[in-house]
């Protein structure tokens, strides 16, 4: 993460049956009150979290990624049920979180800068 004075990126640890290591490792900070997350491990962003804060719909969420033909690879998805709260959603890798951000996310492009730079 890229850290500045607008936000206070912490790490975390939370346990979920979703993923085969048992865990998520994450990256975190708050942004209109939903928690950015980017996995330590794989570099994977929650996009849910950034459409939330946009004030996305769940299906504004799936049309933006049903948009990218790179995210319908194998491997280039991860939804997370069950569990934590604050890890469910849908994660995409970070490329393709950068790219997508840079299209829709420009009124809160200065808040994303942790992640993103």
């Amino acid at each position: 993460p890229v850290y500045n004075s607008h936000h206070s990126v912490g790490r975390a640890r939370y346990i979920t049956s979703n993923d085969p290591r048992g865990y998520l490792p994450v990256w975190e900070y708050s942004l209109k009150d939903q928690p950015m997350m980017m996995d330590m491990d794989d570099g994977f962003v929650l996009w849910t979290s950034i459409c939330k804060a946009l004030g996305k719909s769940k299906a504004d969420i799936t049309r933006m990624i049903e948009s990218d033909p790179e995210l319908q690879q194998p491997n280039r998805l991860r939804r997370v049920k069950g569990g934590f709260l604050r890890v469910q959603g849908t994660w995409i890798p970070h490329s393709n979180a950068k790219a997508l951000a840079r299209k829709i996310a420009w009124e809160i492009k200065d808040d994303l800068v942790p992640f993103f730079g």
